[in-house]
């Protein structure tokens, strides 16, 4: 019966799907040569086709037989295309499972915190410092000569930030090589971050919080990486506790007083603070401002200053007592009207000595000094009006105020009058 089936599939169907006309010949005559051509077709255009023998075959005798023929000819046709599909797959998977490897190695490297023993680090180190030296290299050849740096760690990492632009890492050669010098770097601080809150934890006492501390440090940390030289011998850590602590150092007497403070003040604060607990310790009282300076070797005097400096400041609107609303404001003297006084009577004074002048003096002293609110004139200026020489107008003004501080003196007051 399968035979029969397929010498039916495989002859033209002219007299079944006949017409008088003798277009249903033509129309079968057509699908019989593209379905036994031998042209190499697409997987999808032999699907298409075969969807197309399908329903002619419903339509002709011994339907049954000739579908389960086209049924096993398509399984066939796809298990050969699910092989190669099989194929590809697995070569896209290994591919993919590839890429994901390298993308978690360097995630891992990135953000990874683990210590790094001495021979890693050493090898990270001496990579960074290659691939630094490389970048400025590459780097040289976009920037004029007398901008290049010196062959040492601070210097290029300073000519790395200037010049390393957005627009010069379009370059694909500057491009990996700054995203590898980045990926070292950050490795090298991820490694070290565990310092650098350790440093930081000691600077609590401060009135900084500690996520400034934390972020000052990490700040410190990137700079010791920057300034580190490889054939130093020594580990990183220990080149960069220094400069985290001098880091934090500076950032707390600019930020936690309200008077700024240099790093050797805070350290002398430090000291006073470690003497004053230890006396409180011991003898079970608070140490005397003197006691605290024969223990410290300081003077008294600077010791007050030191402490007047970190004092707590105090609002102006505070209330001095809980149970009024008296401020401080209130208690403090009004100098306005003093000051507005003292104006008054030394331009009072000014204006009679003024009276004892020349014209010409006066009008010399009222340019030359703005007397009269009209600003100040330079010698210069002052003899290009008067149509005199500038010499000329500097002898008349110093000759006026010799004669303003002579009555002065003479009325009794004080010759610096005029000068305040």
């Amino acid at each position: 019966m399968k035979k029969e089936a397929k010498e039916k599939l495989q002859t033209p169907l002219s007299s079944e799907l006949s017409t008088p006309d003798g277009e249903g010949e033509q129309v079968w005559a057509t699908h019989a040569q593209s379905r036994t051509g031998k042209m190499k077709t697409s997987r999808s255009k032999r699907t298409s086709q075969t969807a197309v023998v399908k329903k002619e075959a419903e339509e002709r005798p011994y339907s049954s037989e000739i579908l389960t023929l086209l049924e096993e000819q398509e399984l066939e046709m796809h298990t050969q295309s699910g092989k190669s599909r099989i194929k590809i797959s697995r070569h896209r998977r290994t591919s993919q499972i590839a890429v994901l490897k390298e993308a978690e190695e360097i995630t891992q490297t990135t953000f990874s915190s683990d210590l790094l023993t001495p021979e890693e680090e050493r090898d990270l180190l001496t990579n960074f410092w290659e691939c630094k030296s490389d970048l400025v290299r590459v780097l040289k050849r976009y920037v004029d000569k007398a901008s290049w740096p010196a062959m040492e760690p601070w210097p290029m990492a300073q000519f790395i930030r200037e010049h390393c632009t957005p627009e010069l890492r379009q370059e694909v050669a500057i491009r990996r090589l700054y995203e590898r010098y980045v990926h070292y770097k950050h490795r090298l601080a991820s490694a070290n971050i565990r310092l650098a809150a350790h440093v930081a934890k000691r600077f609590r006492h401060h009135s900084l919080a500690y996520s400034d501390l934390l972020q000052e440090a990490v700040c410190g940390l990137m700079q010791a990486i920057d300034r580190f030289d490889v054939s130093h011998g020594t580990r990183l850590a220990t080149y960069a506790t220094w400069w985290i602590r001098q880091t934090l150092q500076i950032a707390v007497a600019r930020q936690s007083h309200l008077v700024s403070l240099s790093p050797h003040h805070l350290q002398e604060l430090g000291q006073l603070q470690q003497e004053s607990e230890a006396l409180a310790h011991g003898g079970k009282h608070l140490p005397s401002p003197q006691e605290l300076a024969s223990r410290t070797g300081s003077s008294l005097e600077h010791l007050t200053h030191l402490q007047t400096a970190t004092r707590t400041p105090v609002s102006l609107n505070a209330v001095l007592d809980d149970d009024s609303d008296f401020k401080l404001t209130e208690a403090m003297p009004d100098t306005s009207a003093q000051t507005a006084q003292e104006n008054n009577e030394r331009q009072e004074a000014l204006n009679y000595l003024m009276e004892s002048l020349r014209p010409r003096e006066r009008k010399v002293l009222d340019l030359r000094f703005g007397l009269t609110g009209n600003g100040t004139h330079s010698l210069r200026q002052i003899g290009h009006m008067l149509r005199i020489s500038k010499e000329r107008v500097r002898q008349i003004q110093n000759r006026a105020l010799e004669k303003l501080r002579a009555n002065a003196e003479r009325v009794g007051w004080e010759p610096n009058l005029l000068l305040e």
